[in-house]
């Protein structure tokens, strides 16, 4: 190939590589939101809901705004944020009645934007917005000298905003998302635009340009932060750029009308989507979409609440038809669900962006996403889902691997925590960030989370204030950075079977204060795999099974920690007025337990007192009514049976106010001193009018615990373990085992092992140990997947008919994927040359840039 030819395949490359243009507005204002008011959704439906609803707050707001002084202090209502937020309404009020009033008005404050109360730096930033837009709505209405006041005002503001991004400098290690940074760059984006030819003809004393101010929306914010040390964007301090999960949870909602409103500018100003431009960035603003439980409220994932989430309404506008679906259909569902009466909504605002950019989809066919789970090997965050009905089954994993400078994330205790839904109900919740009711302790520690703690029978760990126990949980990292990341090391999507492994060293726990991290005198090797086999003729016979696997070189006690909860509860009161620190006065989750066969009252426990049931059992059950008003019956069996111990403490659930923190149950599962410990446990819940399924221990002979599960339609056996072990006639030399029997059907999913007896048979034989064989055998005919790092041979079931035609798909681990169009019975397979999967648009990119490079030099050298 030529160096033309070569220089012609590299331009057509570089236009596949997404980037912001160097494209400036179309001049002339108005242009950041329209260029005609006339155009505007909420002109056209000014006579029909919302549209209308949100025409009369935007004119009764402005006409309350006319009896102001602009000039003198608004008294409550000072902050310099509030003054930018009437002059953008006095600003639109003119453009949609064009009343000089208004007009006038809003030059007024304007000309007055440097007057008005600064809280805090944030304030000068969100100002800095609203201002641009109230000065783009009248800037046709601004005789030339007044224009050129105005602009100077704005571009004052805009550089001191500029700089207090770093303290001019001097603090380019300080990163604070949610309360400054990440609501101030999406505003320098929107005064670079307001201002895109500012030349600063009075040569104010700017050490910033219109130019600086766009890059800070832009590549800053989404690309690489040149303001701050950290070489990554500014927005992955707020949301993981694999997911789009926000990283603070709840917290979300001090960025998001501040991200809307510059994407909207972006879109109108410059012709450009950086939604399509910056992946991340769509996948932040349509999160909720996947990771909702299926009554489509949050979970408790940090500090969430069980709200809704409807601020999509500000951007669905830049999404595609095909994605309008089911981001519309999540914003109908949420909207219109009374289900959790405590609960609360977060919408888009204000209402002068929706009166602009959110359009009439009644014609949009809503739809759910084609995928139910989400699992990624570099997410923070995983969902399995059974389906889109809002009683399917639900589990969420905390994969945590992001330094996010924020003790909001970093310091909870969850890695590695679940929370479980089924049958319409949240019944194993996180508590969440409660903040009102008694002690308050925001939901940092290990007993607010289904997760591990541990104790150390050589040297006791003090005993914790927050749960009055010597037991204490893993130290997951705080502001300063993650102590305990978690690596996922398997994925399997397959028609019958879902699963998810990932490992955490644990090398210190959290006691004594908040923050506290003590060093463990030896690490301990924690691996939590989630599994969910799947039955597709029969959806309500499907169940989470959980396997731990803890090992260590010195002995611990294991403790594994579960939290019974509903979504209805007894609501928590203040007749009292003492600010919610009465005991008698908090609530309570609506739940019957059960400690084996035991009923077990504990709602009579005192609060925050450990209680040792004398029980040891492999089970618990917790029966309650969801909020549809079904009955609900949740079995909980674990192996090893264990030593149980209860307590009664607070959580938030249903909501997110104080009516909603109330106390709930925490049930520890507690082994004797061992150096390793191997735990399957089976979440299995049914409605009252269905055949529950049941659990019980399987004998081991070797090193593990097992469980069979039955059901009308199955039989299943769940092992795991270390080295050869063999239970309920079945012999293994893997680590985990899930064996499926029901009718002419088998299923087996075999996790790090080579080989699977049964009654002496042995029906799986390979040459060497892989990550994961999952396989589906009904009649002769088997459907199968299979991943390692080296290649492998060996035979599935002798004298069947082996098909497969891509037996890697659906299975992800972090050695290479191995690839073979079958491995045929009897039959030694070569596993073709090894993957790296491309896992993201920004892994692609960084792979085309290099190997654009690769090429670049090669052409020198013609």
């Amino acid at each position: 190939m030529n160096s033309a030819r070569w220089i012609g395949f590299l331009i057509i490359l570089a236009a596949l590589i997404p980037v912001v243009s160097a494209n400036t507005p179309t001049t002339g204002h108005p242009f950041l939101l329209f260029h005609d008011i006339s155009q505007t959704p909420g002109y056209q439906y000014q006579n029909m809901d919302p549209w209308n609803t949100w025409q009369n707050s935007i004119l009764s707001g402005a006409d309350r705004s006319l009896a102001l002084d602009f000039s003198g202090n608004l008294g409550a209502y000072d902050r310099v944020q509030y003054r930018a937020g009437y002059a953008r309404d006095l600003g639109l009020a003119y453009q949609i009645t064009k009343k000089p009033q208004y007009a006038t008005k809003a030059k007024e404050a304007l000309l007055n934007l440097s007057v008005g109360t600064i809280s805090e730096k944030v304030d000068k930033a969100n100002a800095l917005g609203e201002y641009c837009l109230a000065y783009d709505f009248i800037q046709p209405t601004l005789d030339p000298a007044t224009d050129t006041i105005i602009r100077d005002k704005l571009a004052t503001l805009a550089d001191m905003v500029y700089g207090d991004l770093n303290g001019n400098g001097t603090t380019r290690n300080y990163v604070s998302f949610a309360d400054y940074h990440g609501q101030a760059y999406p505003m320098m984006g929107i005064a670079g635009a307001a201002l895109y030819d500012y030349t600063n003809p009075n040569h104010f004393p700017l050490t910033s340009t219109p130019a600086d101010w766009q890059k800070v929306g832009t590549d800053y914010l989404f690309v690489n932060d040149q303001l701050h040390s950290y070489n990554r964007s500014l927005f992955s301090f707020g949301f993981d750029e694999t997911s789009g999960k926000y990283l603070n949870g709840a917290y979300k909602f001090y960025v998001y009308d501040d991200l809307d409103l510059w994407l909207q500018v972006a879109y109108h100003a410059y012709g450009e989507n950086l939604l399509d431009i910056y992946p991340a960035a769509k996948k932040g603003v349509t999160t909720e979409i996947w990771d909702s439980l299926p009554n489509n409220y949050a979970s408790n994932y940090v500090t969430n609440g069980n709200t809704g989430w409807a601020y999509q309404t500000a951007i669905i506008s830049l999404l595609s038809d095909s994605e309008k679906g089911p981001v519309l259909n999540h914003i109908d569902l949420i909207e219109n669900s009374t289900v959790l009466p405590f609960s609360r909504f977060y919408q888009a605002g204000p209402p002068a962006l929706l009166y602009c950019v959110y359009g009439n989809y009644a014609s949009i066919p809503r739809s759910f996403p084609t995928n139910t789970s989400y699992l990624d090997p570099n997410s923070i965050f995983q969902v399995f889902r059974g389906s889109w009905n809002d009683d399917a089954d639900w589990l969420s994993l905390v994969t945590f691997n992001v330094a996010s400078h924020s003790n909001r994330d970093s310091l909870h205790g969850d890695q590695l925590a679940f929370e479980y839904y089924s049958r319409g109900d949240l019944l194993l919740a996180d508590a969440g960030e409660n903040k009102y009711v008694l002690d308050r302790d925001y939901g940092y520690y290990d007993i607010d989370h289904n997760t591990l703690s541990l104790e150390d029978p050589r040297t006791p760990f003090p005993v914790s204030p927050w749960s009055n126990s010597a037991s204490a949980g893993i130290f997951k990292g705080n502001a300063s950075g993650i102590a305990t990341p978690v690596t996922v090391s398997a994925i399997a999507q397959v028609p019958w079977m879902q699963l998810e492994q990932a490992n955490a060293q644990i090398t210190s726990v959290m006691t004594q204060t908040l923050g506290n991290s003590q060093t463990l005198s030896s690490p301990i090797q924690y691996e939590r795999t989630i599994l969910y086999p799947v039955s597709t003729s029969d959806p309500k016979s499907n169940y989470f099974i959980v396997v731990d696997r803890m090992e260590g070189t010195e002995s611990w006690v294991f403790r594994n920690i579960f939290r019974p909860t509903s979504l209805m509860v007894t609501p928590t009161t203040n007749a009292n007025k003492d600010n919610y620190k009465s005991q008698s006065e908090v609530g309570h989750v609506n739940g019957a337990l059960s400690i084996g066969t035991t009923p077990y009252n504990w709602q009579t426990l005192p609060y925050k007192a450990e209680t040792d049931t004398g029980l040891t059992t492999d089970s618990f059950s917790w029966a309650t009514t969801n909020p549809y008003g079904n009955d609900v019956n949740f079995n909980l069996v674990s192996s090893p049976a264990s030593d149980i111990l209860i307590e009664k403490n607070v959580g938030r659930i249903g909501g997110y106010e104080a009516e909603s923190e109330v106390f709930n149950p925490i049930v520890y599962f507690r082994s004797p001193d061992t150096t390793s410990l191997y735990r399957v446990t089976v979440l299995l819940s049914s409605y009252s009018n269905e055949t529950p399924k049941t659990a019980s221990e399987i004998q081991v002979n070797g090193n593990g615990h097992a469980l069979q599960v039955h059901s009308s339609s199955y039989d299943d056996y769940i092992y795991t373990g270390e080295g050869v072990s063999s239970f309920a006639g079945f012999s293994t030399d893997a680590d985990t085992v899930f064996i499926r029997k029901g009718g002419d059907t088998e299923e087996i999913t075999l996790l790090n092992g080579s080989y699977l007896d049964d009654q002496n048979d042995r029906i799986i034989s390979l040459s060497k140990n892989v990550d994961i064989l999952t396989l589906s055998k009904v009649g002769d005919q088997i459907d199968y997947r299979i991943s390692g790092n080296e290649n492998v041979g060996g035979s599935l079931f002798a004298n069947t008919t082996n098909t497969a035609q891509s037996i890697s798909e659906g299975i992800y681990t972090q050695d290479n994927m191995l690839e073979s169009s079958a491995l045929a019975s009897n039959v030694e397979s070569t596993l073709g040359s090894t993957l790296e999967p491309i896992t993201n648009q920004e892994d692609f990119i960084s792979r085309l840039y290099s190997f654009v490079s690769k090429v670049i030099d090669t052409i020198k050298k013609l």
